[in-house]
């Protein structure tokens, strides 16, 4: 390998080294200090359509102490090839045959998103040559509610809905409650839906393919073997916190820590308080106790989670209709209800179909759901939040809720007679 050490952010726009290894091309930009660095480089690979500029500022600060490669394999990044032949497990081997290739010494991954899944995958694959790994937004897909949305999606693109499609990646990528708290801009927001909204037909074949990879992808029968540090934004509920934590007490040497006030890219929307985590992770340094802006989570804590992220609470509105594609309606009771789903009950709701519902609210417009769980007792559901205004009316409706909720419990409490003062007395006379 031969490293360029001339390194300045402008170059991570267009420019890039090819490697082929088969039929398949490989994009990757390699910095270091000096030109020939025998140490372990640190080996960025990023989400499906994250660019290497997105890692301008981790490679400034990484270079310091480590060479530094940025790699796009097929169908990632700026890397346009297709490639709907390879699964998850193949493309991970891609990763060993390009350290093999450019006879590299063992490298750190730093997996994020879908690289997440392809950089654990390589560490469990290839451990020989798999030194550190840190995973953020660990896209494992073993939760029905999140493959399901997947799945909504790629059907939206089969039908042209380009703007059901768009609406529904946005709400899943950033939690639409918390982004007073992560600091997402509703102008970063509409420049991302407006992306989605105009893909090209290659970059829709390729959202298809790395889609239907991780809905291929049937879990992990192994776990890596090397130090691990496992990253989560705390508002996360595209990749969510308790899902990190049971990866990482699955792995052999993890440490693990929720990264507060950030959503689904961490790393980039909080980068202090990952920084102060990940580079003496890479430098075999032990990790600070205590880390502002993140929460260690010790190993005997990891599988206690809370998984449920949202409040539930009843309904101002329990009587309401479902409506299918065809036409059809059932009268149903609503239990419970969040932004992201709940629970309802009508007659034999465990034979109804899971998909094709609209759930029609007193005071609200149609919401779009699924069904992931369906028995005899009710069925839990999911919020597809496919459409704008649905979405927004659906949070308004919840704060009403609540809002009305506390206004009866402090009238209640208001009202209720004060408890008799102990005096000793005999309460009987």
């Amino acid at each position: 390998m031969r490293y360029q050490t001339n390194y300045n952010p402008t170059q991570l726009n267009s420019s890039y080294q090819t490697l082929m290894i088969g039929q398949w091309r490989l994009h990757y930009l390699a910095y270091s200090r000096a030109s020939h660095d025998p140490r372990p480089p640190v080996l960025f690979i990023g989400g499906a359509f994250q660019t290497f500029r997105s890692f301008s500022h981790e490679v400034s600060e990484l270079l310091v102490d480590h060479p530094v490669i940025l790699l796009d394999l097929p169908s990632q990044g700026s890397n346009l090839q297709l490639a709907g032949e390879l699964d998850l497990e193949d493309l991970a081997d891609l990763i060993a045959g390009f350290i093999s290739e450019l006879n590299l010494p063992a490298v750190m991954p730093v997996g994020l998103s879908y690289g997440s899944a392809l950089a654990a995958l390589f560490a469990c694959r290839h451990p020989n040559k798999c030194q550190r790994l840190l995973l953020s937004g660990v896209a494992a897909f073993g939760r029905p509610g999140a493959r399901m949305l997947l799945e909504e999606s790629l059907q939206a693109l089969e039908h042209g809905d380009f703007s059901s499609f768009a609406q529904g990646v946005v709400n899943g990528l950033i939690n639409p409650l918390r982004t007073q708290q992560t600091g997402i801009s509703p102008t970063f927001q509409k420049v991302m839906l407006r992306q989605l909204q105009r893909l090209s037909n290659s970059e829709i074949q390729r959202y298809k393919q790395n889609s239907q990879r991780l809905l291929d992808f049937h879990g992990f029968d192994s776990h890596p073997q090397c130090p691990t540090l496992i990253l989560a934004g705390e508002y996360d509920h595209f990749t969510q916190p308790w899902e990190h934590a049971h990866f990482a007490a699955a792995c052999a040497n993890a440490e693990f820590a929720i990264i507060q006030g950030a959503d689904h890219l961490a790393q980039i929307e909080r980068r202090p308080s990952c920084n102060q985590l990940y580079l003496p992770f890479l430098q075999s340094i032990p990790l600070p106790m205590q880390c502002p802006g993140a929460t260690r989570v010790q190993p005997s804590e990891l599988l206690q989670l809370e998984r449920r992220q949202e409040l539930r609470t009843l309904p101002l509105h329990h009587q309401v209709c479902l409506h299918q594609v065809d036409g059809h309606s059932w009268p149903a009771q609503l239990l419970e209800v969040g932004f992201f789903g709940g629970v309802l009950r009508c007659d034999d709701i465990q034979n109804l179909p899971a998909r094709g519902w609209q759930l029609d609210i007193q005071a609200l417009g149609p919401l779009g759901i699924l069904f992931i769980h369906q028995s005899t007792e009710g069925a839990a559901f999911i919020f597809t939040h496919c459409e704008a205004q649905a979405s927004q009316a659906l949070a308004h409706y919840l704060q009403c809720t609540e809002q009305n909720r506390r206004a009866l419990t402090y009238a209640h409490e208001r009202h209720a007679p004060s408890p008799a003062k102990s005096t000793g007395a005999n309460p009987n006379l």
